[in-house]
């Protein structure tokens, strides 16, 4: 119920024009499917960005780790001179 914006207000809006003016109707209602599916698609898209986001953090943290893990390892004596 906390997210009523002006999209569902527009589609309510069609439903009650409906009997009155059919055209006015028709594109109130393409505005209001419109403006709910840019909404979504735009919260989608941000969603989208911070995962990848998240994902690039994680790549870096686990390539400076492997990086500084093979400093650490057993090194190879048998090339002392």
């Amino acid at each position: 119920m906390n997210n009523i914006g002006a999209s569902e207000i527009l589609v309510v809006a069609a439903a009650v024009m409906s009997y009155a003016n059919l055209h006015l109707a028709i594109v109130t209602l393409a505005l209001g499917v419109l403006g709910a599916v840019v909404r979504y698609s735009i919260a989608h898209n941000e969603k989208q960005e911070k995962a990848k986001e998240i994902e690039g953090v994680a790549e870096n943290f686990t390539n400076l780790l492997s990086g500084l893990t093979s400093g650490i390892g057993p090194k190879d004596k048998s090339n002392l001179h």
